[in-house]
């Protein structure tokens, strides 16, 4: 865990910060203070304590592999369709 510093930002979600001294969790939405009394052990804590979460990036914008290819699967079939339509139609208007 690394701890909250100038650059942290909490986000429209806010942010679950760690108390350095009882390891409990506090959720923020915003960082302009300096302190604040820790929900678990009332004590008062500096901002610069806190404690993050290290943050987890998702891979392929959160689809995994599976999902990505099987999406890939139903466009192809779609195409495919979309081609033998457009042959059919243009075999029946030669006739």
């Amino acid at each position: 865990m690394k701890r909250v510093n100038k650059h942290t930002r909490a986000g429209q979600q806010g942010k679950t910060i760690y108390c350095s001294k009882c390891n409990s969790k506090n959720k923020v939405y915003h960082f302009s203070w300096s302190a604040l009394t820790c929900g678990g052990c009332n004590d008062m804590i500096d901002k610069y304590d806190f404690l993050l979460q290290p943050r987890q990036y998702r891979s392929n914008q959160g689809r995994s592999t599976q999902q990505h290819n099987s999406s890939m699967k139903v466009i192809k079939i779609f195409i495919l369709i979309l081609v033998s339509l457009a042959t059919i139609n243009l075999i029946t208007k030669l006739i």
